[in-house]
């Protein structure tokens, strides 16, 4: 039986979703930048523009903005106020996603993210995330 509850405090956070080793997700699988530009290649980030574009364009900004840190460092609320509502979830309300290409059924799709710092006020960092098709950790 204490086994039991050993296994549940140490997997129930891991199920929750929480965080581990900083910006390292549970399950979560990002592209970095140079794999990125070779999906979308690269534009200059225009966070009004965004997400009014096709999901190539969006890619190609979303490559930009990761490369070049877009809003790291400023306000969470200045991300919003300049890109509108997020259109897209990770994880969290706090991390703002905005959707790169759109969700199907079965399909990989991609968003931007914002991740905030721990006081969830400033932007810590810009990543892009794969949004289905999850493969098992063990």
């Amino acid at each position: 039986m204490k086994s039991a509850y050993i296994h549940i405090l140490v997997f129930l956070p891991i199920f929750f979703g929480l965080p581990l080793a900083g910006t390292t997700y549970f399950g979560s699988e990002f592209l970095t930048f140079e794999q990125a530009q070779k999906k979308w290649g690269r534009s200059k980030f225009n966070a009004e523009q965004f997400k009014s574009l096709a999901e190539k364009e969006k890619g190609a900004m979303a490559t930009d903005a990761l490369h070049e840190g877009a809003f790291v460092g400023r306000d969470m609320l200045e991300v919003r106020k300049e890109m509108g509502s997020p259109d897209s979830y990770f994880f969290s309300d706090t991390l703002f996603a905005y959707a790169i290409s759109a969700s199907a059924a079965g399909k990989e799709s991609w968003h931007l993210l914002f991740i905030p710092d721990q006081k969830l006020e400033k932007v810590k960092e810009v990543r892009i995330h794969k949004k289905c098709c999850y493969k098992p950790p063990f």
